[in-house]
Formats: structure tokens, sequence, C-alpha cells
């Protein structure tokens, strides 16, 4: 296959990209800068000058391919956010989501890939989901763009023939993210507490088992069109639980905890939300349908191997606040 990625240079997509061209594929990367091409290049692929914004531009540049990823994002990597932080994020999502599919559509795309995310699920009191379950109500403005671009991408599938489909990824975390970096080095000084009890459920999986569960779909994509699988590890964790294993992986003070308004005064209330997220997430059917198999099937085995790579190249990012998430 000849495949476009667009966000080839992120913490999911420069796993995704050598993989891909390992399999025998040719890789086309979407560039928006000098060391995108330089980054693009190393990783084995051609990058190709464009904008997720420029719909006739981006169909040029993709005329070539059969296969389309999307796995661009903007996640900021502050602590304290506010809307205006996340405009970016859901312009990729949704505008850019929308010019994508029509380059794939003008194209005559064979198979159509597009990252989503878990928490569209919204609070559900650590009850176990799957795919089968819709988005919540009243969710947080930052995760309504996925629920539109989940609408945008659903309706080419189902009304103009569009072979894709859709794959929710939950927290990824990696050495080389900068939230997974923040949240280690918050924790080692003890400046990550609990907000109230932390029985809130999160759900992760690696960003190198994200990037395998991609290869996956590219592999049976064909024969699972239209569908949406829940990319997460088999182990949903307490918060709590979470936190306090890697305070004392790190050689870290117990966390303490502090209550929902100071947490909101202090971070502010989008990543309070998201801290505060609680549903068990299945992933049966993309392990079934796709043949996707974990290296770390827990956060246990995932954040010990992630911090012996931290700690052997590990820079202190001198920041304060609280991670989120990021692809």
């Amino acid at each position: 296959m000849k495949i476009f990625v667009a966000g080839g240079t992120g913490v999911l997509g420069r796993r995704v990209v050598p993989l891909l061209i390992s399999q025998g594929h040719d890789v086309i990367g979407l560039s928006r800068s000098i060391d995108n091409d330089d980054l693009l290049a190393t990783l084995g692929a051609e990058a190709r000058r464009g904008d997720l914004f420029d719909r006739e531009g981006l169909y040029s540049i993709s005329a070539d391919c059969d296969t389309f990823i999307h796995l661009a994002t903007s996640i900021p990597t502050k602590s304290r956010t506010s809307i205006d932080d996340w405009v970016l994020n859901d312009r990729i999502k949704i505008e850019g989501t929308a010019n994508l599919l029509s380059a794939a559509k003008r194209n005559s795309a064979q198979l159509y890939i597009q990252s989503s995310v878990t928490f569209l699920y919204g609070r559900r009191h650590g009850e176990w989901v799957d795919e089968t379950c819709p988005p919540a109500d009243n969710l947080p403005a930052v995760v309504e763009s996925s629920v539109e671009t989940e609408r945008l991408v659903l309706n080419a599938i189902t009304r103009e023939k569009l072979p894709g489909l859709i794959l929710r990824f939950s927290n990824v975390y990696s050495h080389d993210s900068k939230h997974t970096t923040t949240m280690y080095d918050m924790i080692s000084r003890g400046k990550f507490p609990l907000i109230e009890r932390g029985t809130g459920y999160w759900n992760l999986v690696t960003a190198d088992d994200a990037a395998e569960a991609v290869i996956a779909a590219v592999k049976r994509g064909k024969q699972n069109i239209g569908k949406v699988y829940n990319i997460c590890d088999d182990a949903p964790v307490k918060y709590k639980d979470l936190v306090e294993f890697l305070a004392a992986a790190l050689g870290a003070p117990k966390p303490g905890s502090i209550p929902i308004f100071l947490a909101k005064h202090a971070i502010g209330d989008i990543t309070v939300q998201y801290l505060l997220q609680s549903m068990k997430c299945m992933n049966k059917r993309a392990k079934e349908d796709l043949g996707w198999r974990l290296r770390y099937p827990t956060y246990r085995e995932g954040h010990e191997a992630i911090m012996e790579r931290w700690r052997r190249q590990h820079i202190p990012t001198g920041t304060s606040g609280v991670s989120t998430f990021a692809l």
C-alpha cells in the first residue's frame, strides 16, 4: 500500500511510520516544517509539505495514495488550560478530518483509519463500557470535537461508502511524551496529589501498543469496515492505585489528596474533568477482529518499561501542573 499519514511526527505517529515501512508499505507523511521533513526522512517516510486545512492542496499531495491514516492532534502540554488552548486541536479534529476524508474519497481510498478517544464515554462511575456504548451527554467542551469527528467519519462510511474505521485510544503514555514525563517529574517531587479519594478508573495504553493497533487495523481493516475499536490495555486502574504505584516505583513520597474545589482552583476545570474520568473500557473487539496483541497488558509492565527508558535520558522538565493525555 501507499499510505498517507497525517500526524506522522507525533508520539504515536513516529512509531507507526517505521512499523508501516517494515511491513513493506510506502509511507507519505504530511509535513509543515523543515524539522518535520527531517524527522519523517529519518523514520524512512517521504515528507510532503501541506496543511490539513488546505483541502485542495491535501488532495493534490495525496493523489497517489490508497490508504489514509489520521493521527494528527494538538494536545496542550501545560497543566492549566482554557478552551482557547484547545481550539487548534478541535480544528484538526473537525476541519482537518473533513478535509482528509474529502481527499480520501476523491482519491478512491481503499482504507481510511481515524484516531479518536475513549474520553467520549464520559464519567461512567467505574462501569465497563464497550464500543456499543454511545458518547455521554454533557461531555467537556474539549471532547465534543471527538464526537463530531466520529460523526463525520461514520457518515462518510455509511452514506458515501468510504472504507474506513475508527480507533478510540485511551490515555497513551510513553517515555518521550511530555505529558508522561511531566507526570513522572511531579510524582517524584511529591507534587501530584490525588483529587479527593482518587477512586475513578483510568484506561491506559503504551504508545508502542497503540502503534501496533494501527498496524493491525491496516492489515485487517478491509474486513472490518465501519467498526469502532477501543484501544486500551487489559487493566483499567483506579487513579489512586496508579499514582501510588508510580510513586513507589520512583521512590517518591506517598501522594496526599486535595478536595475538588482546590484542584479546580490550582489546575482548572478542564484538567480536573480529565482526572476524574471513570470507566473501564473493554478491548475484546480489537483483539478478536484485528488480531491486536499487547506487549504490555497492564499499566505495571508498561510503566516499568517506560520508566526505565525515561531514567536513561531523563532531563527535568521544570514544569508544574498535572498531565492529561497525548496521542
